[in-house]
C-alpha cells in the first residue's frame, strides 16, 4: 500500500488523487487508469491511484496479486483501503487536485449504483480542484436518476472542468445534468508511448518466446464468426511475416471466453505480456475498442470484427470515422470472404497521425489548462 498524498508547505511537486477503475480485471481498464497516471506525472504531479471502494464487486478484485493488481501495484502508487467518507475527505483534503476517470466510471450499473456519488467525488471539500478526465456514462446511461440525478449534478457543478470520452457522454452531460463539457482522448494517447514500452521490456514472456513478431488477436466475446475470420486472418498473415498467432480474450470470462472463441488462446496473461506481444504485433484483429487505441497508438495495421447488433459497434465506427477508418470495421454479418483484403491493407499512418497528434494535442493541453488553475 502506499503512503498517504504529502502536501507539506516544503513539497517539491503538487499532488494528485485519481479514481479510477485500475482494479477492474481488463486489460482496458487496468491500461488507462495506468496511462492517466503518467499523463498526470508528466505534467508535474505526484499521484496515487485510490484502493478499490468496498462496496464495489467482489473482493477478487482487490486481490493484490490478481492481473489488474500486480500491474498497478508495480508501476503506481496505491492509496490504504479507505472505509469511510471521511478517511476519502482526509486524502483529498491532503492533495492538490483530484481526478476521476476515465473508462465508463460514471456507469449506474457497473458503478455508481453502488458507490452512490463517490465518482462525482462527493468527499472532496468544495474548495478543492476537482477534474474529470474522459469519463464515461457507458453505451447507455443506466444512472442515476431522481433524487440521486439532482445529488449527482450538484457534485459535479463543483467540478472546475469537466471532459469526457465521447460526444454521446457529453450529451447526457447537458442533457440529464445541465452541464458543460469537453470531449478528450482516452489517456492511453495522452501518456506517450515510453510507459508502455518499458512496462513490455518487463514482460514474463520473453524469457521463453522465441518469435520476435505476432500476429495479436484480442477478442472478448467469441463466436463462430469471429473465429472464422481471425483463422482465415492467419491463413493468410502468417505465411507473408512468419510471425505466429497468439489470441488473448476476456479475463473475467475465461473459460466461457475461451470456449466461445473456439481456439487456443493465452490464458491470465501478465499485462506487460498484452503489451509486449502487441507492441511486437503485425497486425491487429480485436473487437474491442482498446485493441484498436493500442493498435493506434503503436500504428499497426488492424481490424476490429463486430455484430451490427452490438451496442459497442457504434461508438466505435464514430471513433474510427473521425480518423477516416471506417473501412477498417468488419460485421460479423458480412460475407466474410469480401473483407479479406483488410488483410493486406495497410493503414495509411502518415494521414491518420496528422488527426490524431491534433486530438492529442488538444487533450492533453485541456488537462494542463485546467490542472494550472488549481
Amino acid at each position: 500500500m502506499g503512503e498517504k498524498l504529502n502536501n507539506s508547505k516544503g513539497a517539491a511537486k503538487p499532488s494528485a488523487l485519481l479514481e479510477t477503475l485500475w482494479f477492474g480485471l481488463d486489460y482496458g481498464s487496468i491500461l488507462t487508469s495506468f496511462a492517466l497516471d503518467k499523463a498526470v506525472q508528466s505534467l508535474g504531479y505526484d499521484t496515487m491511484l485510490t484502493e478499490k471502494p468496498d462496496e464495489l464487486w467482489t473482493e477478487h478484485y482487490a486481490e493484490p496479486d490478481n492481473i489488474a493488481g500486480s500491474f498497478i501495484r508495480k508501476y503506481c502508487t496505491v492509496t490504504d483501503k479507505c472505509h469511510s467518507p471521511e478517511e476519502l475527505s482526509s486524502l483529498a483534503e491532503g492533495s492538490d487536485a483530484v481526478i476521476v476517470g476515465s473508462d465508463i466510471i460514471w456507469s449506474g450499473s457497473v458503478c455508481t449504483n453502488a458507490v452512490k456519488n463517490r465518482y462525482f467525488l462527493d468527499y472532496a471539500p468544495k474548495n478543492k480542484l476537482k477534474l474529470s478526465y474522459a469519463s464515461s456514462f457507458g453505451l447507455e446511461y443506466s444512472g442515476p436518476f431522481g433524487e440521486e440525478l439532482l445529488s449527482a449534478a450538484a457534485c459535479l457543478s463543483q467540478f472546475s472542468g469537466i471532459s469526457v470520452g465521447s460526444c454521446s457522454d457529453s450529451d447526457v452531460l447537458s442533457e440529464r445534468y445541465g452541464m458543460k463539457s469537453e470531449v478528450v482522448l482516452d489517456p492511453v494517447f495522452i501518456c506517450g508511448t515510453e510507459c508502455f514500452e518499458k512496462a513490455a521490456e518487463n514482460a514474463p514472456c520473453k524469457s521463453s518466446e522465441k518469435a520476435d513478431s505476432f500476429i495479436f488477436n484480442y477478442i472478448k466475446y467469441g463466436n463462430e464468426r469471429k473465429r472464422q475470420f481471425l483463422n482465415r486472418g492467419a491463413e493468410i498473415l502468417t505465411p507473408n511475416n512468419f510471425s505466429p498467432v497468439r489470441s488473448f480474450i476476456n479475463i473475467n470470462m475465461f473459460p466461457e471466453s475461451r470456449e466461445m472463441l473456439g481456439t487456443e488462446v493465452a490464458w491470465h496473461i501478465t499485462v506487460e505480456d498484452w503489451l509486449y506481444y502487441l507492441i511486437n504485433s503485425e497486425f491487429v484483429l480485436t473487437d474491442d475498442i482498446y485493441g484498436i487505441y493500442f493498435a493506434l497508438v503503436f500504428n499497426k495495421p488492424f481490424v476490429f470484427i463486430e455484430s451490427l447488433s452490438n451496442r459497442n459497434t457504434g461508438s466505435v465506427s464514430t471513433f474510427l470515422a473521425s480518423l477516416g477508418l471506417e473501412d477498417r470495421i468488419v460485421f460479423t454479418e458480412d460475407d466474410l470472404r469480401k473483407k479479406e483484403y483488410l488483410f493486406r491493407l495497410p493503414v495509411r499512418y502518415k494521414r491518420v497521425n496528422k488527426l490524431l497528434d491534433s486530438m492529442k494535442a488538444a487533450s492533453l493541453e485541456w488537462l494542463r489548462s485546467h490542472l494550472s488553475n488549481q
